[in-house]
């Protein structure tokens, strides 16, 4: 897993680098009426896969907020059942996410949707966002059963 999100991160951390670029690009032009046409939608492209991209290696690094006032004062085994069913429910939902994700991005191919200023077609990053969606449920399915296993043997 670590591999994947590490390839994923460096992905993101590109697109995040083109983002920036483009968002320069624009703001040193248009002052002289020349502005990058198609700027908002490829930061809007590009800020999509940044954060989809990411998800994956928040979740393996435990990055994501957790709201733990309640939840510390619990039993040990109390927290460890409340953990595996928060864990595998999040992984469901997520690959739930994913699945519509992907299920739309196959409507925009059929479609031949575009996008209005650079008539860019949506699935590419529709698709992206998908895979993202996915390797973050992947991570926190694994995440659950590998805490409930190694939960097992202590």
């Amino acid at each position: 897993m670590k591999k994947i999100n590490g390839l994923f991160l460096f992905l993101s951390v590109i697109f995040l680098m083109a983002l920036m670029i483009v968002a320069v690009i624009n703001m040193i032009l248009r002052p002289f009426g020349h502005p990058l046409v198609g700027s908002f939608e490829l930061m809007g492209y590009a800020s999509a896969l940044v954060t989809a991209f990411g998800l994956g290696y928040s979740q393996e690094k435990r990055g994501h907020i957790s709201v733990d006032i309640l939840f510390k004062h619990l039993p040990r085994k109390l927290k460890a059942i409340l953990s595996f069913i928060g864990g595998t429910l999040s992984g469901a939902f997520f690959l739930l996410c994913a699945y519509k994700m992907l299920m739309l991005g196959i409507t925009y191919i059929k479609s031949g949707e575009l996008s209005e200023t650079l008539n860019f077609p949506f699935y590419p990053v529709t698709l992206g966002v998908a895979l993202g969606l996915f390797l973050l449920a992947i991570n926190c399915i694994y995440a659950t059963f590998k805490g409930a296993f190694l939960r097992e043997k202590n």
